[in-house]
């Protein structure tokens, strides 16, 4: 009997430390799996996180891009806007300087005599005309200009006159003084159209004149005042420059050109 019951304790003991050591088997079975089910999450936060990251930064960088390329093109708007207006100034061997920034659309370098001098610290193109018609032009092309020359016409006695739109002597556009008379108008196959004239105050020594021609809208100036305002039809682009029609010494310290929008 005593044999009996501690067999059955012996096997109650057994059937007890079986069932305590699978209880414990699947919590940690369940353990385990949370872990790695917890890992795994863990993993893919890590990883949405890091693609989100990625996208934010890919989207700055698109947008430094894009600024980069707004900052250039503005760059260059303001670049060509600049780049409108140009310079010229007299400086170097006179002879040469005029063959190589102008041609001529009639006269030659022998008619005009270039000298470069100085005026205090300025380079200056001394011109002594011999009476023949005379007009030398930049190389480029233009449509709507605007032209200012910083010259001395008074020891030259006749007309000096501003071209653009110039093709030849027979078809261009100008702005001409003679003395204190300036006349705006154009040539167009050999004939004559005044658009406007007028006198204005007698001006010694050195003085701006002016041309612009914008769209159809046509206007001459002594420095800064307007003298003459005329309208016409468009010309085909041409060269310009300056003509001299007389004999004597023009002075010549700069040309200045600025491309214009029309009126």
């Amino acid at each position: 009997m005593k044999k009996l019951s501690i067999l059955l304790y012996v096997m109650l003991f057994m059937v007890g430390s079986i069932a305590l050591t699978s209880c414990s088997g699947e919590k940690k079975t369940e353990k385990s799996e949370s872990a790695e089910h917890e890992g795994a999450e863990e993993h893919e936060h890590a990883e949405a996180a890091e693609e989100h990251e990625h996208e934010e930064g890919g989207e700055e960088h698109n947008m430094a891009d894009m600024g980069e390329e707004s900052a250039s093109h503005e760059h260059n708007e303001a670049a060509g806007t600049e780049g409108g207006s140009t310079m010229w100034i007299p400086k170097g061997d006179a002879a040469k300087l005029m063959s190589s920034d102008f041609h001529y659309i009639t006269g030659a370098t022998s008619n005009i005599a270039p000298k470069l001098t100085k005026n205090g610290s300025d380079n200056v193109l001394e011109l002594t005309a011999d009476g023949t018609t005379t007009a030398f032009v930049f190389h480029k092309s233009y449509g709507n200009i605007g032209m200012i020359a910083s010259l001395d016409a008074s020891a030259f006695k006749g007309t000096v006159r501003l071209i653009h739109h110039a093709q030849n002597t027979d078809n261009y556009e100008f702005v001409a003084i003679n003395g204190n008379h300036m006349k705006l108008g154009r040539i167009v196959n050999g004939k004559e159209t005044i658009f406007n004239e007028s006198d204005f105050d007698g001006a010694s020594g050195w003085l701006n004149l002016r041309v612009s021609a914008a769209g159809t809208h046509f206007k001459g100036y002594i420095n800064d005042k307007t003298i003459t305002h005329g309208h016409g039809d468009k010309m085909k682009n041409g060269f310009v420059g300056i003509m001299l029609e007389g004999a004597g010494t023009l002075l010549l310290k700069s040309i200045e050109l600025a491309e214009l929008e029309d009126e």
